[in-house]
């Protein structure tokens, strides 16, 4: 009795420190969540978008930390019925992400056209199958509550909720000239608060534009497309480029910087330069963008004695070597007469070049 009394406390010891014993970075899964990159550690890991410290939705983030639950953001969050990444209605995702704006989802989609949705598709339950209460508005009559009644269709003066048009209502109604509505007064987004789609060129910057000035020149801070300049778009920006032929070609007038091409830029211009070292040196192998060669006027250090930039055979630089008594060529001013290789024979100028031999 006593050795089972003994063996029954130690299997008691034993069974708590097995449950309550666990060891960091065991292989059961009984890690402790601080010591591991996890969902709810309340910091922002690798691949989180979010990390409130728990694993609960609807909180502003979502049990996965996969999403900040805000419509718009592409992630279906607790609360929504779809997220197409945008905040505009009539798209298939209405502006808040709780309608797919489809007739019988039980939400009313104004901007559809629908005047209600009592989330079925029966008719005769005073909502009809094509969400359209079938009692008052929609019926061609202007009842009590409504601005308008156009049979729940668009016109120039009625939505087919039975409200006058309105810019910022949220509804876009074209037959009333407008060409977008988002519900909201701002001027620089993708609709303006006239309810216009961005115009490049009105001087207002709106939707994806980067800038606009209002003027047709490409030459200035802001192009005709309503984007900012830069190099390599093509149009030369007055004051910050001297040219831009819109490629990355480095052998033609411009180079890919936007700067003109120049002898001593490095690059070699088709057409124009036949080497380029970059540098002024004129005694090396290519001078002024020109291979060096005898009668350029520069003398080609290894290559060449003298180089006095003429043809003339009779000063004191001949083929870029200097003029001497045996060459040939009768140098003005110092040699009488020069047979070259038959100097000093009978009949030939002497060794000297000053005379004939007799």
């Amino acid at each position: 009795m006593v050795m089972m009394g003994v063996l029954s406390r130690f299997g008691l010891i034993a069974a708590v420190c097995v449950a309550a014993c666990k060891v960091p970075n065991a292989s059961d899964g009984s890690v402790d969540a601080s010591l591991r990159e996890l969902c709810g550690n309340k910091f922002l890991d690798t691949g989180e978008v979010c990390d409130d410290g728990n694993e609960k939705s609807g909180d502003g983030c979502a049990a996965d930390c996969q999403s900040d639950e805000t419509c718009g953001n592409g992630v279906i969050d607790v609360g929504e019925a779809c997220d197409d990444s945008n905040n505009i209605g009539g798209d298939g995702c209405s502006i808040d992400c709780k309608s797919d704006e489809t007739c019988g989802n039980g939400v009313r989609d104004i901007g559809q056209g629908e005047t209600c949705d009592d989330g079925n598709s029966v008719a005769g339950d005073g909502c009809s199958t094509k969400c359209q209460v079938s009692e008052s508005c929609g019926n061609g009559i202007v009842d009590v509550g409504e601005e308008c009644d156009a049979m729940n269709q668009f016109t120039a003066t009625c939505d087919p909720d039975c409200t006058r048009p309105a810019c910022g209502d949220g509804v876009k109604n074209t037959v009333a000239g407008e060409g977008c509505d988002d519900g909201n007064s701002i001027a620089t987004d993708a609709c303006d608060n006239s309810c216009r789609n961005p115009i490049c060129g009105n001087g207002l910057v709106e939707g994806a534009e980067q800038c606009d000035d209002g003027d047709s020149k490409n030459n200035d801070e802001c192009l005709t497309t309503c984007t900012t300049p830069r190099c390599g778009d093509g149009y030369t920006w007055m004051m910050h480029e001297e040219c831009d032929d819109g490629n990355t070609s480095q052998t033609d007038a411009c180079l890919v910087n936007c700067v003109a091409a120049s002898c001593g830029d490095g690059y070699i211009r088709a057409g124009y330069e036949q080497c380029e070292d970059g540098n002024t040196i004129t005694s090396d192998a290519c001078v002024f963008c020109q291979n060096a060669r005898c009668g350029d006027g520069y003398v080609h250090t290894g290559y060449e004695q003298c180089d006095d930039g003429n043809p003339y055979t009779t000063d004191a630089c001949i083929n870029c070597v200097p003029s001497r008594c045996g060459d040939g060529y009768v140098r003005a001013g110092y040699e009488y007469c020069d047979s070259g290789g038959n100097n000093g024979l009978s009949g030939y100028c002497n060794t000297s070049c000053s005379g004939y031999v007799p």
